[in-house]
């Protein structure tokens, strides 16, 4: 039997053509059977010439286009080596052929299943497994977490002098209790920072169990009366840090009366003008002021325990303005000037 190349459509058509007799297929035929048809169709015939090529498309193994076998004398040709299909054919009688169809599972598919089915049952377990060990330690970390050996027990205030009492003692209430690992800080934090005192603030944790805050406060520097009669202490940033009824003696007053600001709030930039002066003064010349007056078009001036008068002018070139009045008050005695006037970068003295 010799096997051909495989064959176009055309010629399965054409070879189909030349078959003029019946074909009969026989599903799960008895043993019995089968040799009865092999021994009736199984006997010795005279040799044919010519080759009967016949075309097997119902034995075509999978992604295979057709199968031709060359049929020239009694034949019975096994389909592949896991099926059990039986081709019988007579060389005497070509075109009656007898197909014993005996299928039977390929075993190699339904292992193939198992195996793909086995690898997805693991892959799945494998799934479980970790989601489970991943819940466990999430739940041993949230125990340790809220365990109370982590509670904060000890907090310290560093830095305070004048921040009011009721904002420390709510941002330790907010702090002490708390695990070390999950304290939120920034709660504490703006609560210090919402007084006008505070101008930063550093909270540290710590471990296991304490907390330091660091406050850093505002320097006062001025103050002024407002229009309610009460005083106003500005920082040299123009924040006002105090409101207070009475009238301090330790910071300089600046004179006229001022806006009704509250604590926190930004102060006119006179004030602010006043306050860097105070701190720019030089040591020889803080110990000769009196006090400073904010005029009605923010000009700045400032009064000598001499009585001598210092204008400034608008607050602008502060620095230069304050070196004229030094070099002038260490080569006259202040009790001779009234006035020294420096508001336009010329220094104009008019004396007593």
């Amino acid at each position: 039997m010799t096997q051909h190349p495989p064959h176009n459509p055309e010629n399965s058509e054409t070879a189909s053509g030349n078959r003029h007799g019946d074909e009969i297929a026989i599903t799960d035929v008895p043993e019995d059977v089968a040799r009865e048809l092999e021994e009736l169709f199984g006997g010795a015939g005279p040799q044919q010439e010519d080759a009967t090529v016949i075309i097997l498309d119902d034995f075509l193994a999978e992604g295979q286009e057709s199968l031709t076998i060359d049929v020239s004398q009694e034949s019975v040709v096994q389909i592949g080596s896991n099926v059990n299909d039986l081709l019988v054919i007579d060389a005497d009688d070509v075109d009656r052929i007898v197909i014993v169809d005996n299928d039977q599972p390929d075993p190699t598919f339904e292992e193939r299943r198992r195996k793909r089915e086995r690898r997805e049952k693991l892959k799945k377990i494998r799934w479980v497994k970790w989601t489970l060990i991943g819940l466990g330690v999430l739940v041993v970390v949230i125990g340790l977490l809220a365990s109370p050996l982590f509670s904060i027990r000890d907090v310290d205030v560093e830095g305070v002098v004048y921040t009011s009492s009721e904002a420390i003692a709510a941002a330790t209430d907010l702090i002490e209790g708390e695990s070390f690992f999950t304290l939120d800080t920034a709660a504490a934090q703006r609560i210090l920072e919402d007084d006008p005192w505070v101008a930063d603030v550093r909270i540290s944790k710590h471990f296991p169990d304490s907390v330091v805050i660091e406050i850093s406060e505002r320097v006062p520097v001025v103050w002024y009366v407002g229009e309610d009669n009460k005083a106003r202490i500005v920082d040299a940033e123009g924040v006002v840090i105090a409101v207070l009824d009475g009238w301090p003696t330790e910071y300089l007053q600046v004179r006229g009366v001022g806006p009704s600001l509250q604590g926190g709030a930004i102060a006119d930039v006179g004030y602010r003008a006043a306050a860097q002066t105070v701190l720019a003064l030089p040591d020889e010349l803080s110990r000769l002021v009196e006090s400073l007056e904010l005029g009605a078009g923010g000009e700045l001036s400032m009064t000598l325990t001499s009585g001598t008068i210092v204008r400034f002018g608008t607050p602008t070139d502060l620095q230069n303005k304050l070196v004229s009045v030094v070099v002038l008050l260490r080569r006259q005695n202040p009790t001779n000037i009234a006035v020294i006037d420096v508001s336009t970068g010329e220094v104009t003295v008019a004396m007593r």
